[in-house]
């Protein structure tokens, strides 16, 4: 039977600026500062998500680390959630856990990869996680302490420290938080979580790890091919090397803003058409200066509405080591 009796050892600070300064000196933070993971705060957020503080969310058995709801309630305390966007880490962690997440590289790798956290379904508008303008910067406390929170863990539990086991040669400012919604009110494309399986009144996370975060800037296509032959004309500046781990599996996210998913809608493209598109030409000639886009199966292209007006922009993320994993939020009534 799963305890309900926080299992991590107390402190004692004499005020909230030694408290500051105590997790500091630890190395517990991120270079922010945090709010204090009281047991009562702690506590609450296993209650949202009505979970034992035992129960195993996730295992990376190369560090021997098992990571538990309270580790997660902790970390998300001290990111500034509010217990009602637990459940969204919890998912978040469920699935950057699994195995095909690959956490020991991704977390540890000389490149410095990225977690990006893409929430899906009712639970955004519920929460306030942004999807429109700005959602992949400041501003937005859901976006900013739910992503912010899954780094924690990844650094206090799974150890990922600069450094130590965290061997980024520069690490990346995405890695304080990256997480956003998909626009799904602005767009009539079909959810990223339908299309994984997912009914549509489901909220889900997919959590995707990031070698490159770069972006399609094309302000003067004016049809769908076009703009796709920009798309991956970046997709070639870069390459999507193979790797037996990951194998069919891989994936690349393509983020589409809405100056250019309108020349989408007016053409009638769904993102299946997209797909058909551009995957036969993953195995074209790159020429003298491409690189190979190693999506070796077409559902291995996600592609997601988000972002605001303005800026005629598809941002492209580029996968490391590890697959891209679609987790439901379990939400208790």
């Amino acid at each position: 039977m799963s305890s309900t009796t926080l299992a991590a050892p107390s402190h004692s600070y004499r005020s909230e600026e030694d408290l500051q300064e105590q997790y500091h000196a630890q190395g517990w933070t991120d270079g922010l500062p945090i709010v204090a993971p009281t047991p009562d705060r702690v506590e609450a957020f296993l209650a949202e998500a009505g979970l034992a503080p035992d129960l195993l969310l996730g295992e990376v058995p190369t560090r021997e680390v098992r990571v538990t709801a309270e580790h997660a309630a902790i970390n998300a305390v001290m990111a500034g959630c509010r217990p009602e966007f637990f459940p969204v880490v919890v998912a978040a962690l469920r699935a950057h856990l699994h195995e095909k997440g690959n956490c020991h590289s991704t977390t540890g790798t000389l490149s410095g990869a990225v977690q990006t956290v893409l929430v899906n379904g009712p639970i955004r508008t519920r929460i306030g996680i942004e999807c429109g303008a700005g959602c992949m910067g400041p501003g937005f406390r859901a976006n900013a302490t739910i992503g912010r929170a899954l780094r924690l863990v990844i650094r206090n539990v799974c150890r990922a420290i600069p450094g130590v086991l965290d061997r980024a040669s520069f690490s990346s400012p995405h890695r304080f938080s990256f997480c956003f919604g998909e626009n799904e009110e602005e767009s009539d494309w079909t959810p990223l979580h339908v299309e994984r399986g997912y009914q549509l009144a489901q909220s889900t996370v997919t959590v995707h790890s990031v070698m490159t975060v770069t972006s399609t800037i094309d302000f003067t296509s004016r049809t769908p091919e076009a703009l796709l032959d920009s798309m991956l004309h970046t997709l070639r500046q870069n390459g999507i090397a193979g790797d037996d781990f990951v194998g069919d599996d891989a994936n690349v996210m393509l983020v589409v803003g809405p100056e250019h998913r309108r020349y989408f809608d007016r053409a009638g493209w769904s993102k299946e058409d997209m797909r058909d598109y551009l995957f036969p030409r993953f195995a074209e000639d790159p020429g003298p200066t491409g690189r190979i886009v190693g999506i070796p199966r077409k559902d291995g292209i996600l592609i997601a509405a988000a972002g605001g007006d303005g800026m005629a922009q598809t941002w492209v993320l580029l996968p490391h080591l590890a697959v891209a994993i679609t987790e439901a939020i379990d939400v208790p009534n």
